[in-house]
């Protein structure tokens, strides 16, 4: 049953029905958590269905919704933004899950983890969607540098190949 209703979530992937795919996926991990693959599935399907549907103040994708944060949470951090991003990175690697939602999934949290964990690109987008914090500055520029660096570490694997996967579909051989 639980291999039915992922087969029929990719049917209506493909269609572009990404919430009816979602919400398959969604029941078939309900049905059946230990399936193979299907909190993997789950976690792309819901990238992708977030990606048409939350749409911030100017209409844009919300790249906060796509990791699952609250912009206005008082306790986020570069730390709490890295943390979820290798954990979906790791449910949603094409290495891990091989599927055309994956790869799509992986390059929308490659963005919005670019976008918001560098400082300056992050303040802008905030400025432009009218988030603002409460705490006053977002974080220190030496503790931004040095989580970066170990972000970067625990994710590199992931992180040189999702740039590979955008390269091929580019064109361009690596």
């Amino acid at each position: 049953m639980t291999d039915l209703l992922l087969d029929y979530a990719k049917e209506k992937w493909i269609d572009g029905k990404f919430k009816e795919a979602y919400d398959l996926a969604t029941t078939a991990k309900e049905l059946d958590p230990y399936f193979l693959n299907v909190n993997n599935l789950c976690a792309a399907y819901r990238v992708d269905y977030v990606v048409e549907t939350k749409k911030n103040k100017v209409g844009q994708t919300d790249l906060y919704a796509i990791l699952g944060l609250n912009p206005y949470d008082p306790s986020l951090t570069i730390d709490t933004i890295n943390s979820t991003f290798c954990k979906l990175v790791k449910l949603v690697h094409p290495e891990v899950l091989s599927s055309p939602v994956a790869e799509g999934a992986l390059r929308f949290i490659t963005i919005a983890w670019e976008t918001l964990t560098n400082e300056s690109t992050k303040e802008t987008y905030d400025v432009r969607n009218g988030v603002t914090h409460k705490t006053g500055t977002w974080s220190g520029s030496d503790q931004k540098a040095q989580v970066i660096r170990v972000g970067m570490k625990r994710c590199r694997l992931m992180e040189d190949s999702s740039r590979m996967i955008c390269a091929k579909r580019a064109g361009y051989h690596m």
